[in-house]
């Protein structure tokens, strides 16, 4: 008898296999396809993206090994992954002011820092270059003005934005304005030493002249 029941409770078994089978199966198969796809679009994806950053560095590292560094970034700029294409720009800009064409660099770090699609240190970055290269007719106020938003923030360019907004006080003549923002500059904490040492030495030479 016991054999009897275990053969029924068997088939039971695979009926119900059978049933759960007929209603879920195709939604099992569906997933497992699914699952697949994903893991195969993934290392495809990842394959892609490190042919492209490949791809990309060589493009940017034979550029600014040539011998006109701008011209080659601008006719290589379509080949490169966003990162490469961002410290193209970058070195682009600076290969403009090597050349001495500081209107054109100073317009190529005003066209970064005004991206809304890059973080804002980056931003913050290319504002502060675009003061340290800026042409020569570029108003003072104007540079300035450019250089509140930093100097107001946290950002870890404090420092160096108080250091260049304190040489275009001395530019204008104004030194007391030019103390005020090296003071402020010298308590900072979170600057490098070096800086530190740089505005103080500057200070010494105001408060004496």
């Amino acid at each position: 008898m016991a054999d009897i029941f275990d053969e029924i409770n068997e088939e039971l078994k695979q009926d119900r296999m059978t049933a759960l089978w007929q209603r879920y199966g195709k939604y099992v198969i569906a997933f497992v396809v699914a699952v697949v796809a994903g893991v195969s679009l993934t290392q495809g994806y990842s394959y892609f993206t490190q042919q492209r950053d490949a791809r990309s560095a060589e493009v940017f590292f034979n550029a600014i090994l040539s011998d006109d560094v701008a011209k080659t970034l601008e006719a290589g700029t379509e080949q490169l992954s966003d990162g490469y294409a961002l410290l193209a720009e970058f070195r682009l800009a600076a290969a403009l002011a090597e050349k001495a064409q500081a209107a054109e660099a100073e317009r190529h770090y005003l066209s970064i820092a005004a991206r809304d699609d890059i973080q804002q240190i980056y931003r913050d970055i290319a504002l502060l270059l675009s003061v340290m290269q800026a042409s020569e007719t570029t108003q003072v106020s104007a540079l300035q003005t450019r250089l509140d938003p930093l100097i107001s923030s946290t950002s870890p360019l404090k420092g160096l934005a108080l250091e260049q907004a304190a040489a275009l006080d001395v530019r204008r003549g104004n030194r007391a304005a030019a103390i005020e923002k090296l003071n402020e500059l010298v308590a900072l904490t979170d600057i490098p030493a070096s800086l530190r040492q740089r505005a103080s030495q500057i200070l010494t030479v105001l408060d004496n002249s």
